[in-house]
């Protein structure tokens, strides 16, 4: 029997016992044997010693597009999952939106089988409609059964009946039903954030109020028919103090950020700098700051990578023709302590909110009861191991030229030192 012990990590779990302390991880043939107190004798030969860095539960990234099937040559599903796994990540959720999309049970098996081999594994989420045209729910029992964990059409739903049907048929199982907070029909030649810098630059906004219109409406159907309802993105002030109203009127509603939102504003864009083009687009001062406190204080349940690579042809364009995305997936976790640091969080309310919207949210969206209790004994193996001592970012392994964040970034604190589980490890 394989027996590997993970030596001296201070144990990022808040409810554990050992929280905070350092611990001895035992792992025996891909599961963990023991979590105990750290022994200081001497280390047997497979020991890996965690010198004093966190290691938690397994990161996972709600949402990042690696563009397989489709346009592969973008990422591809080995070197995006390579790349997250650089980024702490021991699973990933690729959006639905593939060419052709996950709409079957053959696409959601297919994902599961290659990505088997890669130390990072994956998190099915398949279409909420049947070619995500918005008509026709997709068979989402097959779905399932074939392994799918959420419904998304990585987009807005569109017709309010699609949504109340959706959410109905999905209560019964407790699935999580994706809408993107957007109203496409609201400023839909907005390329960036309206505001005194797309003004400047004389280039067409998109306000917060596109966002905010689409999230009223989303809340009211949700309130009548039921369900589970997840944001995947919200990215302003408004719209989390409505979903905030919502949480404390008992919906079972959850958002997330990306990663970029909590760390930029509008002004990135100033010189029409094509890498900050994202959509939704990144937004005010205010805005940000809303979102790290939402961060802080659990309205915001976790943050994405939202990781979407463009191929050179897309990224060496004029500025409204580029595609909106930044591939940042190797550089989350540094970017959201340091960004929770800035905003005023001691150094322990800052590691226990990086907990809670990179391990704790994303698995009680996802995960089932298992996987969501963590480190525990009889688990598989899945940890993350980060340390706060320094900000240092690898060579991303991302295939893609828009992935912005390197070791010279402002604003960045920490290190993700590796991670581990049953299929291998990877140490940075």
């Amino acid at each position: 029997m394989t027996q590997i012990r993970y030596r001296s990590g201070l144990l990022l779990q808040p409810g554990h016992a050992l929280h905070g302390q350092a611990v001895d991880i035992i792992a025996e043939s891909g599961r963990i044997a023991k979590v105990v107190p750290a022994e200081h004798g001497d280390a047997a030969p497979s020991d890996v010693e965690l010198g004093g860095c966190w290691v938690s539960a397994g990161w996972w990234d709600g949402q990042a597009d690696f563009r397989d099937p489709g346009t592969d040559r973008a990422e591809g599903l080995a070197s995006g999952l390579s790349a997250a796994a650089q980024g702490g990540f021991t699973r990933v959720a690729p959006v639905a939106s593939t060419t052709p999309c996950c709409d079957q049970p053959s696409d959601v098996m297919a994902l599961l089988h290659r990505s088997a081999p890669h130390i990072c594994g994956v998190i099915p989420v398949a279409a909420l409609s049947a070619g995500r045209e918005g008509v026709q729910l997709s068979e989402a029992f097959a779905l399932t059964e074939a392994g799918a964990r959420a419904f998304s059409d990585d987009g807005p739903i569109d017709r309010p009946e699609m949504l109340r049907r959706a959410l109905e048929y999905h209560q019964p199982a407790g699935m999580p039903v994706f809408s993107d907070a957007h109203d496409p029909g609201f400023q839909p030649d907005g390329v960036m954030h309206e505001g005194q810098m797309s003004t400047a630059l004389g280039l067409a906004g998109n306000s917060g109020e596109s966002e905010l219109l689409r999230i009223n409406r989303d809340l009211d159907i949700l309130s009548y028919a039921g369900g589970r309802l997840h944001f995947p993105v919200v990215t302003t002030a408004a719209g989390l103090e409505a979903i905030r109203r919502a949480k404390a009127n008992g919906l079972s509603v959850t958002c997330g950020t990306t990663i970029h939102h909590l760390c930029w504003t509008d002004s990135a864009l100033d010189g029409f700098n094509s890498d900050m083009k994202i959509m939704p687009p990144l937004r005010s001062e205010d805005d940000r700051r809303a979102l790290r406190t939402a961060a802080l204080d659990g309205t915001l349940d976790l943050v994405v990578s939202d990781h979407r690579p463009r191929t050179p042809e897309e990224h060496d364009v004029d500025f409204m023709v580029v595609r909106p995305g930044i591939a940042g997936i190797h550089a989350v976790g540094p970017a959201l302590h340091g960004a929770l640091l800035d905003h005023g969080a001691t150094a322990d309310q800052a590691l226990d909110a990086l907990y809670a919207l990179l391990v704790r949210g994303p698995r009680n969206l996802f995960g089932t009861a298992e996987e969501q209790q963590g480190i525990a004994e009889g688990q598989p193996l899945e940890i993350t191991v980060f340390a706060t001592d320094q900000a240092v970012l690898p060579a991303s392994h991302s295939k893609a030229p828009n992935t912005v964040y390197s070791t010279e970034t402002a604003g960045l604190c920490g290190r993700v030192a590796g991670i581990a589980t049953p299929r291998g490890s990877h140490w940075n």
